[in-house]
C-alpha cells in the first residue's frame, strides 16, 4: 500500500477551495435516509478510498442531551494527536429536545472514514468533517486513475455507505484546504472517496 506523507505545514488542496453546494435528505419511512435527488450513487467497488497512513483514533462514544449543541473531536493516536475528524450537532441535529442521546464513534483502519450510532434518529442539520493534511495517502489505484495526487483529491467527496453495497457521494464542501466536510444524513458509514 504505496502513500504519501504531508508535512504538518504541507497543503494538498491549495488548488481547490470550492465543490458542490450542501443538499439534505429523505427519510425512507424504515428508519434508512434515502439519499435526495442529486447525491452520486454508485457501488462501493468503484470508489477509491482515501487512506490514512497516521496511527489510529480511538473509538468514541459521548452522551448528551438533544437540543444542545455538541462537537465531538476525533484525534489519530500519539505522538501527534492530530485531529482526523469533527462531528457537529447544532441544537437541531436531533428532534426529542432535552432526552438523552448516545453518540458511538468508530474510525474505520486505515482509511478516512468512521461508523456512526445514535440512540435518536439524526437530522440532516448535523455535519462531519475530515481533516486530512498530515496523513493523506493516495492508494495506488488513484494515481493511476487521476494521474496525480492533487488530481485525486480533488475529485474527493463525503459519502455514505448504503444498502447492497452501495455509496452515495454527498454534497460536500471544503471550509478551508484539507478539509472535506459533508452532511450527516442518518446514522451508518461515512467515507472519504472519489468515483473510479
Amino acid at each position: 500500500m504505496a502513500g504519501i506523507f504531508r508535512g504538518l505545514g504541507g497543503r494538498a488542496s491549495w488548488l481547490c477551495l470550492a465543490a458542490a453546494a450542501c443538499g439534505g435528505s429523505r427519510s425512507s419511512g424504515e428508519g434508512e435516509t434515502a439519499p435526495a435527488a442529486g447525491i452520486r450513487i454508485f457501488p462501493l467497488s468503484e470508489a477509491i478510498v482515501l487512506e490514512t497512513a497516521g496511527p489510529p483514533p480511538p473509538d468514541t462514544t459521548v452522551s448528551f442531551l438533544a437540543g444542545q449543541r455538541r462537537t465531538i473531536v476525533l484525534r489519530h493516536g500519539p505522538p501527534e494527536y492530530i485531529v482526523f475528524a469533527e462531528l457537529i450537532f447544532p441544537p437541531s441535529a436531533f428532534a426529542e429536545h432535552g432526552r438523552e442521546v448516545r453518540v458511538d464513534v468508530r474510525p474505520r483502519p486505515g482509511v478516512y472514514g468512521l461508523d456512526l450510532a445514535t440512540t435518536l434518529p439524526v437530522r440532516d442539520s448535523a455535519v462531519v468533517v475530515f481533516k486530512y493534511a498530515r496523513y493523506f495517502a493516495a492508494p495506488d489505484k488513484a494515481r493511476a486513475v487521476y494521474g496525480s495526487d492533487v488530481a485525486y483529491e480533488r475529485a474527493l467527496g463525503v459519502g455514505r455507505l448504503m444498502p447492497g453495497g452501495m455509496f452515495a457521494l454527498l454534497p460536500s464542501i471544503r471550509p478551508s484546504p484539507d478539509l472535506l466536510q459533508a452532511p450527516v444524513t442518518a446514522a451508518g458509514t461515512y467515507l472519504v472517496a472519489a468515483p473510479q
